[in-house]
């Protein structure tokens, strides 16, 4: 087991032993969210103005990622996109990651006791979360939802969860807000009111907002670096428990939330009794995204 002092240690060497960045590098992970965010085949005239890179060095990158099968070319249109080899990549980093190892236990647990599906959404950007882990019951007629999936930052429970910990501006939170697509109407200031219900209660709903027909209940989980980027979600179909079933699912996701910090035992003390993290600044099945 690592020590606090053997932590302290190797980030101080960390830090120490910083070396430059490498530029080939940087510019082969541009060309590939910049294939991912276009979401469709792209040339190379495209990915380099793009990503402002000279086009011979975009060109050679390509060529490398091809190999690598990272990115596929079709030679007839002469475009390029994102290639299944980077599934593989995916799923590994998935299976090895120490917080879903920690969270997926619980969500299992809570998606058969509710008789429900339960997620686990990472945020992977400043304006983009992904669905990185779900668990379903065995209902004959039930809800699912496709790990890997990505969605605005701000949309759904979720994305109320992880507003309430970024610290984003109002200004670039209202201008977020305006470009979100919703299935019927809600307010900038009633948003507003149901994020800072999040730091409150430690928890979010969204009803039907972003899928007719739902309500999704969010917790975030705690990092002990006071951290929010993930969250542990419920996803229901409306009328299908009242509201107090719905407190005791929400409750329940925010103890799930705790998950990472309980994990910690070698760390000697924990400040904050409530483990809320204050904010930085001031078989059928229905298919579903939120």
């Amino acid at each position: 087991m690592q020590t606090t002092t053997d932590r302290t240690t190797t980030v101080e060497l960390s830090e120490k032993q910083k070396g430059k960045t490498v530029g080939a590098v940087t510019n082969a992970a541009k060309i590939l969210r910049f294939l991912r965010n276009t979401q469709k085949p792209a040339t190379v005239t495209q990915i380099t103005r793009g990503v402002e890179i000279n086009p011979s060095t975009c060109f050679n990158i390509l060529h490398t990622l091809i190999q690598e099968d990272f990115v596929q070319v079709d030679p007839v249109s002469k475009t390029y996109q994102l290639s299944l080899g980077l599934v593989g990549l995916a799923r590994g980093a998935l299976e090895h990651s120490p917080e879903l190892h920690i969270l997926k236990p619980h969500i299992d647990s809570l998606a058969r006791k509710y008789n429900m599906m339960a997620a686990i959404w990472r945020k992977i950007s400043d304006d983009r979360s992904m669905l990185v882990f779900t668990a379903e019951s065995d209902a004959s007629i039930r809800i699912h939802a496709r790990a890997g999936s990505r969605s605005p930052l701000l949309l759904g429970a979720t994305g109320r969860v992880f507003v309430a910990y970024s610290g984003m501006d109002h200004a670039a939170l209202k201008e977020r807000f305006q470009q979100l697509r919703l299935t019927r109407p809600l307010s900038f200031e009633t948003y507003l009111e149901q994020v800072e219900e999040v730091r409150r209660v430690g928890w979010s709903i969204d009803e039907g907002y972003v899928t007719p027909g739902t309500i999704t209940i969010a917790a975030p989980v705690y990092e002990l670096s006071g951290e929010v980027n993930f969250s542990c979600s419920a996803i229901l179909f409306n009328g299908q428990y009242d509201a107090k079933k719905v407190e005791a699912i929400a409750e329940d996701l925010r103890l799930a939330g705790r998950a990472l910090i309980e994990s910690a035992t070698h760390v000697p003390v924990i400040r904050s009794s409530k483990l809320k993290p204050k904010p930085k600044a001031a078989s059928k099945s229905v298919s579903l995204l939120s």
